[in-house]
């Protein structure tokens, strides 16, 4: 049986790479600003389209005409099998998030780290690398043939200054930060690349990190928080202000890529130290599947109040903290204490490498006896 699934799930990948021309096809939009990339990827947006369209569960709620375009123009599509091998893939990868990496980074399906969470028990086949390396090709090779069955092109060439208008938003508020500046001043260190990606169904901001031929890179997956005049929009309001539902834009973007490009600094030097952080007793409840895991989303959530608190938004750090004390994140006050320690240290500590020893040891004994 299960060689019969097989025998035709490399038939489905075959048939599909003939659907299409060719992915380089795909038309990407974008400028580049203050340092950072801002693009619209077509091909990583015609995968999201078709998870739309399959009901997957981790895009947005948002009710905004680019939905109703989507509806409109691909209404006859919603069950073509390469819509349904989506969703199938879709349901048996348990990361959805790094997923995205795959349309990015040409060594994705040889890093076991984000191929683990793809299982293929559903599709009659062992989980072994081959095989979910068959199925990742099958999965882009059924985006470019959807592409071609649906005249994707057409879509995209009328949605051509709506993308543009999206693109043109971000640069415009990045325009007036110096985000690399400061994100990089922090952490001591420097990144090749960063390409914000804007992804218009999503519904969490979330970043991927990688290298190739010697050189990082960092791309943070921006997604739309609010509706107004029947659009999808990154701030509801020219000013922040936290208790009354008020978010600009510019801070949403600022504080979101703050802790999301913070995990392509922050995990890696954290993966060195496993063994260190195993020993700390943490008492917590939230989701994250190990203690380094907990430690880096710990971190970089007291981090997010560390910034507001040197951005003068010294309230809304305070709402920041309690509120991710209510979700489990208990030890984040001592965590931002330790941090502006950091910050106030650098002739002593140049990079945050050269700090983590000591914050270990800190957090250990905070730990034990709280």
């Amino acid at each position: 049986m299960k060689s019969r699934v097989l025998f035709a799930m490399i038939g489905f990948g075959v048939i599909l790479s003939a659907g299409y021309s060719k992915a380089g096809e795909f038309k990407n939009f974008g400028v580049e600003a203050k340092g950072i990339k801002v693009e619209i990827n077509s091909e990583l947006e015609l995968f999201h389209i078709m998870a739309y369209l399959a009901n997957s569960n981790y895009l947005n709620n948002l009710d905004f005409k680019y939905k109703s375009d989507i509806n409109t123009y691909f209404a006859s599509f919603k069950k073509d099998q390469s819509v349904q091998f989506v969703k199938k893939v879709l349901q048996n990868y348990h990361a959805h998030l790094s997923i995205n990496g795959l349309f990015f980074d040409r060594n994705f399906k040889s890093d076991t780290s984000y191929m683990k969470f793809l299982q293929l028990d559903s599709f009659g086949l062992p989980n072994t690398l081959m095989n979910k390396s068959m199925i990742l090709d099958s999965l882009r090779n059924a985006v470019v043939t959807f592409a071609g069955v649906t005249r994707f092109d057409l879509f995209v060439e009328n949605h051509r200054e709506y993308y543009h208008q999206k693109i043109d938003v971000v640069a415009g508020e990045i325009s007036g930060l110096e985000m690399i500046r400061d994100y990089e001043k922090f952490w001591g260190a420097k990144k090749d690349n960063y390409t914000f990606i804007i992804t218009l169904l999503e519904q969490d901001i979330h970043a991927y990190w990688y290298a190739d031929n010697g050189k990082s890179s960092c791309i943070f997956f921006l997604s739309p928080k609010f509706v107004a005049g029947h659009d999808a929009e990154l701030g509801n309001s020219d000013t922040t202000i936290l208790g009354e539902g008020k978010m600009a834009a510019k801070d949403y973007i600022y504080y979101g890529a703050a802790h999301e490009l913070g995990h392509a600094f922050l995990n890696p030097v954290m993966d060195n130290f496993t063994e260190q952080i195993d020993l700390i007793p943490f008492k917590y409840s939230t989701a994250d599947p190990s203690k380094v895991s907990f430690l880096c989303e710990s971190f970089l959530r007291s981090l997010t109040a560390y910034f507001l608190i040197k951005n003068r938004y010294d309230e809304f750090a305070q709402m920041v903290i309690l509120g991710e004390k209510q979700q489990g994140y208990i030890y984040n006050e001592f965590i931002l204490d330790l941090i502006k320690d950091y910050a106030n240290n650098r002739n002593k500590y140049k990079r945050f490498n050269d700090f983590v020893p000591d914050f270990l040891d800190k957090l250990k004994q905070y730990v034990e006896n709280y």
